[in-house]
């Protein structure tokens, strides 16, 4: 798994904050391996670069909607990183009298697997220019979803379309780490949204709202996509939930 960065400064400053947000992510992910589950693992490392990526994954699968766009397995967004697979989700909004269809790419469990504590930690690469792109949590059949994260134009995160519920900061043309803490039970729904990375900033805990709480409790999928009212270009990698064993 490779959550890269590239850091603003001296040579030594981009070195040693890169070596410590490294050691934090991975020091977390591997004190909770032994006590979580992998339900999802996308990584396209076994795609082709130039093709769509391919329904098997290292854990659970991915489905694919080119809408008004595609959706291609591309080598990394910057040369500077390693040569590891993205996806690469491309859009181009069609006029209002003639909307283009969105462009999605959805990763499902390798399993229903219900109630519980979930994580997921994925890489994204937002260039400079593009529109609203999105990362949304549905049921595991892929019919409903409970809450989604807009990556706005001025650079902050959208909960659920609510203006009032805008919140951090992302990086333009870098990379940064989205990490998503989901506690679904009977009775609610909580989730903890973090921004990671060079220039990244942000923490929110937001609770799912009551009238799509039977949603959340069937969560399974996990989609990243560009509405057709929007024209962007976004990057995805290295997508991983986990559920606890706990």
């Amino acid at each position: 798994m490779n959550y890269n960065f590239i850091f603003a400064g001296s040579k030594k400053t981009k070195h040693s904050q890169l070596l410590l947000i490294i050691i934090v992510v991975l020091g977390l992910f591997l004190m909770s391996s032994c006590k979580s589950t992998t339900v999802l693992l996308a990584n396209f490392k076994n795609d082709n670069i130039g093709s769509p990526p391919g329904s098997a994954q290292p854990t659970g699968t991915v489905s694919l909607k080119s809408g008004g766009g595609s959706i291609t397995v591309v080598s990394a967004p910057l040369a500077s990183l390693p040569s590891n697979k993205w996806a690469l989700i491309t859009h181009t909004a069609g006029p209002p009298s003639n909307p283009t269809e969105e462009t999605t790419l959805t990763g499902t469990f390798s399993k229903f697997f219900g109630l519980g504590k979930y994580g997921l930690l994925c890489s994204m690469h937002i260039p400079s220019g593009a529109g609203v792109v999105t990362v949304q949590f549905e049921s595991f059949n892929q019919q409903a979803s409970f809450m989604h994260l807009d990556f706005m134009p001025e650079g902050d995160v959208r909960v659920d379309d609510n203006n009032n519920i805008r919140f951090g900061h992302f990086p333009r043309d870098v990379n940064f780490v989205l990490s998503v803490s989901l506690n679904i039970t009977a009775a609610a729904a909580t989730v903890e949204i973090s921004l990671l990375g060079a220039g990244a900033s942000g923490n929110t805990t937001v609770n799912v709202q009551p009238l799509f709480l039977n949603v959340a409790k069937q969560f399974g999928a996990v989609k990243y996509w560009i509405g057709f009212q929007h024209t962007a270009k976004f990057f995805v990698d290295d997508i991983l939930v986990t559920r606890s064993n706990n």
